[in-house]
């Protein structure tokens, strides 16, 4: 019988154990996604900032298309729709996806405006990576 009851209370700290790790799982998950959108925003470079207002983040199915006639020079309205998508991802939602759709957005990704070098792509992701692989236990109790 005491056993019985020993194993009732182990049960039950795990499922509440399980329930914190998951907890912190998708805490990590949404601030590692919302660190690679904000550099991949804040890394595009300017000119009518077409292509800044083109990030897009969906969550479940990668966004389409793009608008032509979009300007976000300052990042911030995208970033915030960013973080708008991000914030209702739970486990289980599917994929986070954080795309940009204007045609020449892989072109300026490898340095072909002045104004910045290349490779905003690789630095959302090292960002998020810093998120992910290098940030405190998931495991606090």
């Amino acid at each position: 019988m005491a056993t019985s009851i020993g194993f009732k209370a182990f049960q039950r700290r795990m499922k509440a154990l399980s329930k914190i790790t998951l907890g912190n799982v998708e805490k990590r998950v949404r601030k590692a996604a919302l660190a690679a959108d904000q550099v991949a925003v804040l890394a595009t470079p300017v000119d009518t900032g077409r292509a800044r207002a083109n990030w897009r983040v969906g969550v479940g199915t990668n966004p389409a298309g793009f608008d032509p006639d979009a300007s976000d020079p300052s990042g911030a309205g995208a970033i915030s729709q960013g973080a708008t998508a991000i914030a209702g991802w739970k486990s289980g939602s599917g994929s986070i996806y954080i795309s940009n759709n204007v045609p020449y957005i892989i072109p300026l990704d490898e340095g072909s405006s002045a104004q910045a070098p290349s490779g905003m792509s690789a630095a959302a992701i090292q960002a998020a990576r810093k998120f992910l692989v290098n940030g405190p236990s998931l495991f606090k109790v």
